[in-house]
């Protein structure tokens, strides 16, 4: 987090062609494929001391939202390409309208077949329009 006192291990880690340069305007989306199976155990690493806390990964906490999966096409590849249509689409970033809080309440609601996710932030909810049909399409299409 570049707003933390300390660099998290994790910033430490990263080659420095993944640090700068960034452009503010613009998004970008990482995937990691992670060994938790259920939101209890997936908790439970975040909140253990290695990653929790603001020389860790994870700073303050908190779970809104958690449903199964009902897409019937979930495969690694299948997700690598709803993803990659879900950022061609709009590739622009904002604090305020399009940032981690609105892809996370995008992705999750595509997930789940859900249309009530909303973002965590106060300020992210004024301004949230869902985007899950970004996730389906080809953005080469439009």
């Amino acid at each position: 987090d570049k707003d933390a006192p300390q660099a998290s291990r994790l910033y430490a880690a990263f080659p420095p062609e993944m640090i700068l340069p960034w452009k503010e305007t613009m998004s970008e989306i990482r995937i990691h494929d992670v060994p938790y199976k259920d939101v209890d155990s997936f908790l439970l690493m975040m909140k253990s001391p290695k990653y929790e806390g603001h020389t860790g990964r994870f700073v303050d906490i908190q779970h809104t939202f958690s449903h199964e999966t009902r897409l019937t096409y979930r495969s690694r590849r299948n997700i690598a390409t709803y993803l990659l249509n879900y950022i061609r689409r709009d590739r622009t970033y904002s604090e305020i309208r399009r940032n981690c809080q609105t892809f996370a309440a995008d992705f999750s609601g595509f997930l789940a077949g859900k249309g009530d996710v909303q973002p965590f932030h106060a300020v992210n909810q004024v301004a949230y329009t869902c985007h899950k049909h970004f996730f389906l399409y080809e953005p080469l299409k439009y």
